[in-house]
């Protein structure tokens, strides 16, 4: 062969290699589109199946399907599906649907745990069969074992029904400002219900009133400080927890803590009974309905009445009490002490649907005030120039008795004798009777608010451990004022035993035994709080329920005192002079009336204005805080 030949050969063979790679590249691209055709068809038949299960699902959750008896939720769901373009035929397409609860692991992830008696979630599965693809097709031609040409595709969706309308109350105890004076008082009381002393400066306790932390961010973060599974809130309410760790977890979760706060917190965590390691239980203070979506306690709470609530709870489960000296109270010869009986429950969230079906049941949204024991003990010392000027008026009547043969034993008052007057303030509380949604301008919640009813005790209390007992119905004794005794002596017989007010005598007990004795009796009243905040906004305005006829009441038992006169118990020759004795009795009663009155009457308010209000209670007026949302949240998917 010539070699002129060569360069024709060599361009010959070149051809061929290019049109052997264009062939393969044409395969190659062929194929690339088959897979990018088949990976977008069952991308959109998979994209188009979940539209389909999530609108389902968010449907059947929206009209609050349930699984069981009629089984509303898949009717629900198929109604959907079909109006979306999937009509369930046979094994082919399918859609299934079952109800249950959310619940979430330690990994903090949510999953869905069937349970058809629940309808707190909603799952609804679609499925549907589609060519598996082009290329698997073609392979199946020439396989002798095919894998199946069609593919079930599922998509799988979770939605939780649209929130309740959620309702609030709130009892009102916090102070708008807090002076030097209050601040002595604050002092004095908190540290004695904690068994210790406690210095918080004025700007700590104003510090205090003006924060805020919100609930759920503090459960949140109280459930990461003791090792609660997160978001399972009721047991978290019902652990017992330290009044430290409360403490320190409400530092944490506070936006902005100033100094004052960090070092009013700080004086607290010093306390004997906080340090030793008291614990609570915050469902003693906070009622959350039971099944309470967790965005129902996204609310805020005043941390002064949420510190002050640890303090109250802690003192109901020690025997300390706290002790009020005169120099506080500016009140010579008195002095005050402090025992809460009953803790407060500061705040109710819940359904303001099952709490109208039952206000007093299971699901009621329902708040107290503390119920507290006071006792105050006045020296009597006061009032010896009255007692003097009843010697001088009787002192002659007294000489002609004896002089006759009549020996008459006078006694003024028991040496150093104290007279006691214990104030027990039931809790005020309040409970969401009825609501209205019909829409946003014209909603509304009703209250039913019952104010304090008060128990008042005048006289002497020898059993200082039945005061302390949240058990025990205190027991007063009379305080005698005057007690003109009698005795009398025979040669043959001696003296015989004298006999208390054998010539009579006044004696001062207001109260008694008997359950009832001395109470005044609370009074009930309805308010309606038109379109009252949302959940998350404060609580304002609050209503004053007040109850002016209890607090006259307290005033008129405690300003004008009646003493207990007692008849001459001798009954001789000698009674009409008894009588003149007994006259001279009735002359100066008033005058001692007056004067133990005056000494009481002056008590009642610094006693209100500074002592219970500083625990949140306020005998003449109950200020309560409504919170309502009717459409706190629509139905949403959650997988």
């Amino acid at each position: 062969m010539s070699p002129l030949m060569y360069p024709c050969s060599r361009r010959d063979r070149q051809r061929g290699a290019i049109g052997l790679m264009a062939a393969l590249t044409m395969a190659l691209a062929l194929l690339c589109m088959l897979v990018v055709v088949d990976s977008g068809r069952l991308f959109l038949e998979k994209r188009t199946l979940q539209r389909i299960a999530d609108m389902a699902a968010l449907e059947a959750a929206s009209l609050n399907g349930t699984c069981a008896g009629s089984n509303t939720a898949s009717a629900y769901a198929v109604q959907s599906a079909t109006r979306n373009g999937f009509t369930v035929t046979d094994n082919s397409r399918t859609l299934t649907t079952r109800c249950g609860t959310l619940t979430t692991g330690a990994d903090s992830r949510r999953s869905f745990s069937v349970d058809a008696t629940r309808s707190e979630a909603i799952e609804v599965v679609v499925s549907h069969s589609v060519a598996r693809s082009i290329a698997a097709g073609i392979g199946a031609m020439f396989d002798t074992h095919p894998t199946p040409e069609n593919i079930q595709l599922t998509a799988v969706a979770v939605a939780t029904p649209p929130l309740p309308p959620l309702a609030q109350l709130t009892i009102k105890s916090t102070l708008a400002t807090i002076d030097s004076a209050k601040g002595n008082v604050l002092n004095t009381l908190w540290g004695g219900l904690l068994g210790g002393t406690l210095n918080i400066s004025v700007a700590g306790w104003n510090g205090l009133t003006n924060a805020n932390i919100n609930l759920l961010s503090y459960l949140n973060q109280l459930a990461l400080d003791v090792g609660v599974k997160a978001g399972d809130y009721t047991s978290l309410l019902g652990t017992s927890i330290s009044v430290t760790q409360l403490l320190n977890t409400s530092t944490k979760v506070l936006s902005q803590s100033s100094p004052a706060v960090q070092a009013a917190i700080n004086s607290l965590l010093s306390v004997n009974a906080i340090a030793s390691g008291t614990k609570i239980k915050l469902q003693d203070l906070l009622t959350v309905q039971t099944g309470l979506p967790s965005s129902g306690l996204d609310t805020h709470l005043n941390l002064f009445q949420l510190v002050e609530a640890f303090v109250q709870v802690a003192n109901t489960q020690s025997a300390a009490f706290a002790t009020i000296p005169a120099n506080v109270l500016g009140l010579a010869g008195v002095t005050v002490k402090v025992k809460v009986i009953e803790p407060p429950q500061l705040s109710a969230i819940g359904n303001p649907i099952l709490a109208k079906a039952n206000p007093t049941g299971p699901n009621q949204i329902y708040v107290r005030t503390a119920q507290v024991r006071t006792l105050i003990s006045v020296d009597l010392g006061a009032v010896n120039a009255a007692l003097s000027l009843v010697n001088g008026l009787l002192s002659t009547v007294i000489g002609l008795l004896n002089a006759l043969g009549l020996n008459i034993d006078l006694k003024l008052l028991p040496n150093g004798a104290n007279l006691d007057v214990s104030l027990e303030a039931a809790s005020a509380s309040s409970r969401v009777t009825d609501y209205s949604c019909a829409s946003e301008t014209t909603r509304s919640l009703t209250a039913s608010t019952t104010t304090a009813a008060v128990k008042v005790k005048v006289g002497q209390i020898t059993n200082s451990s039945a005061w302390t007992s949240p058990s025990t119905d205190l027991t007063v004794k009379e305080l005698p004022i005057l007690d003109i005794g009698t005795t009398s002596c025979s040669l043959l017989s001696g003296c015989q035993p004298r006999v208390p007010y054998g010539a009579g005598g006044l004696g001062l007990l207001i109260g008694g035994s008997g359950p009832t004795d001395g109470a005044v009796l609370a009074t009930t009243q309805a308010y309606t709080f038109a379109q009252p905040p949302e959940i998350k906004q404060p609580p304002d305005p609050y209503h004053s329920f007040s109850s002016t006829n209890m607090l006259s009441s307290l005033q008129n038992t405690l300003g004008s005192i009646h003493l207990v006169s007692h008849p001459p118990a001798s009954v001789s020759l000698i009674g009409s002079l008894l009588g003149m004795l007994t006259a001279g009795l009735s002359q100066v009663q008033n005058l001692l009336g007056s004067t133990i009155g005056g000494l009481l009457s002056p008590i009642l308010d610094p006693l209100l204005n500074q002592v219970l209000a500083s625990l949140g209670i306020n005998l003449a007026t109950v200020d309560v805080g409504a919170n309502l949302s009717c459409h706190p949240g629509q139905a949403v998917l959650v997988i």
